[in-house]
């Protein structure tokens, strides 16, 4: 019987999180008597993430790609799914925040679509433990990428970094911003007509490991978003200036 499910683990420093993720990753993949393996993508982490990963794959189907540094989470995910033999292929991260335990509604779903969002905004769906620049950031995000990506408008939660995709799909998408972080958004901006659902699960707070999250990150997403939608950017940054600088003068005028 062929591997029917991949599940990719881009990694970087999870040392600690991947035995665990693993681990877990097992319980339900048992359960669900499907064959399976799961790729991880290491990016040379120093902690030993990628030699962990192989002593793993002496208990569980792991396979093990390292490359010589950090080169971005979209080119490490893109590589992982062009190493995919599963037909269904899942992205989610190492550090527990994307619990396993949400994989076989992932599954189920897709019977019926094509790319299937573990979503913190439906019904059901919650965020745990962030404080509110975190939760402030990102629904800007959200609210930006459903501005400019047509496919995205009528998705929920379309920078979710859990997802499965079928592989028909995963093979359109070719990151045009490797550097990024959310894959999501490029696999939707060349989903075409795929049918795309949502499910819900709880997003909480890393237990190990630091978060990645930065301005560098931030800075990525808008400049992909940037990237699949030239002309629309344009004209949103064009008119958020101009709000800013009607403000300005309201502003100017009453105080002067």
């Amino acid at each position: 019987m062929s591997t029917n499910i991949t599940i990719v683990l881009p990694t970087y420093n999870e040392a600690e999180n991947l035995p665990l993720v693993i681990e877990e990753l097992g319980k339900v993949m048992d359960k669900l008597s499907l064959e399976w393996e799961v790729i991880v993508v290491d990016d040379n982490s120093p902690d030993g993430t990628a030699e962990i990963a192989r002593q793993l794959s002496s208990k569980y189907p792991v396979k093990v790609v390292v490359r010589p540094g950090r080169m971005g989470l979209n080119s490490a995910i893109s590589l992982g799914m062009k190493n995919a033999k599963g037909d269904l292929i899942i992205v989610m991260d190492a550090d527990l925040q994307h619990p396993p335990s949400t994989i076989p509604l992932l599954i189920q779903k897709s019977s019926e679509c094509d790319l299937v969002i573990a979503s913190r905004y439906v019904e059901g769906g919650k965020i745990i433990g962030f404080p509110l620049p975190r939760r402030i950031t990102s629904i800007g995000a959200i609210i930006l990428t459903r501005i400019l990506v047509k496919k995205a408008r009528s998705v929920k939660d379309p920078v979710s970094g859990f997802f499965l995709v079928k592989k028909n799909i995963a093979i359109r998408w070719e990151p045009i911003e490797p550097f990024g972080y959310k894959a999501l958004t490029e696999i939707l901006a060349v989903s075409g007509k795929a049918r795309v659902c949502e499910v819900p699960f709880e997003f909480k707070v890393r237990v190990k490991g630091s978060s990645k999250l930065s301005f560098k990150i931030i800075l990525a997403h808008v400049k992909t978003l940037a990237k699949l939608n030239p002309t629309g950017f344009t004209l949103l940054a064009v008119g958020c200036l101009g709000v800013v600088a009607t403000l300005f003068y309201i502003i100017h005028q009453v105080v002067s």
